[in-house]
């Protein structure tokens, strides 16, 4: 009886110390906090007057572009952190068509745009203006989902894991190690007069039409909307098994894919070398996360020739 009452003892308060640490550690923030106040939203519609709503309509209803509010608006960016609206508006809006391009928004102009629009949203105001210093970096999210999704409309795989693999993933995530040693917005190098016109593939023709950080930034959407590709019910693996669709960490490594390369889209809209190159190093993790579970373990066993190795797609060895 004496090591039963211990034992409750200690898994007691093992349970107390840890709803203290909880209570301790501050939520998130979210939109719904109030983050932003009235009189940096009455700012940001009189610019969103000025220079979007020729655009997004007067009411953000959408006109030539997309509607910046409604059901449809929250959803699309609920599943970003806020730092990425803010992104998304400060580099890349108005949108810069030379040669009459309109002169680009401040960091404070963007983060006033942002209260019009989460005001416009029906999000509640607070006391604190949004802040523009540390946006890019902001922990500060949308609300949880609370009401149940409809499941999306989905098609049988054509093709293999692999061949997803070395088509969309390969390539495009290569693309944007490589701002790892080089800036995409210097000029490219021409080719020696000896290699013009020999040899061009068709990949580096691709390159030569679209050029500078339009490609990372297409390489990052690749990336994260080919991502759930991988969770196709009937997607097989290179050996020609089932992927391994339904497994937790299968599902979990996918996530984390997404939202990295979410991150990486956004992160190289604002055209910084440095900031792009650090991220690079979290999408590199989240490839070896998944590679060191499903296709390095057990390479080789049982392996089918010419499949690459019966540990392709294997769950995980525990």
């Amino acid at each position: 009886m004496s090591h039963f009452r211990i034992a409750s003892l200690t898994g007691a308060l093992l349970l107390t110390l840890a709803a203290l640490m909880q209570a301790q550690t501050p939520a998130a923030r979210t939109v719904q906090d109030g983050v932003f106040t009235d009189a940096q939203a009455a700012r940001g519609q009189t610019l969103y007057g000025q220079r979007c709503a020729g655009c997004h309509g007067p009411a953000l209803a959408g006109a030539q572009a997309p509607p910046l509010a409604g059901d449809a608006f929250v959803a699309k960016w609920r599943t970003e952190p806020l730092s990425a609206l803010f992104i998304k508006i400060r580099y890349t809006m108005p949108p810069q068509t030379p040669p009459a391009a309109p002169t680009p928004l401040t960091s404070e102009q963007a983060v006033d745009l942002v209260a019009h629009v989460l005001k416009s949203n029906a999000f509640p105001a607070g006391k604190t203006d949004l802040p523009a210093a540390d946006m890019e970096t902001s922990a500060i999210r949308w609300p949880a989902v609370t009401r149940a999704a409809a499941a999306p409309r989905t098609y049988p795989p054509a093709g293999t894991l692999a061949q997803l693999m070395r088509s969309v993933f390969f390539p495009n995530s290569n693309l944007i190690f490589t701002v790892q040693t080089r800036d995409p917005a210097a000029p490219v190098p021409p080719p020696p007069p000896t290699a013009q016109g020999v040899g061009t593939s068709v990949f580096e023709w691709g390159m030569g039409i679209y050029t500078g950080w339009p490609v990372v930034e297409n390489a990052a959407a690749a990336i994260a909307d080919a991502s759930p590709l991988m969770l196709t019910p009937g997607l097989r693996c290179e050996n020609g098994t089932l992927a391994p669709v339904n497994d937790p960490d299968w599902i979990r490594f996918t996530e984390d894919t997404i939202a990295v390369a979410k991150r990486t889209l956004r992160l190289a809209q604002t055209r910084n070398q440095e900031t792009v190159s650090e991220i690079t190093g979290d999408l590199s993790d989240a490839c070896a996360a998944c590679h060191q579970a499903y296709r390095d373990v057990g390479r080789g066993r049982g392996a089918t020739p010419g499949a690459g190795g019966g540990g392709r797609c294997a769950s995980r060895v525990r």
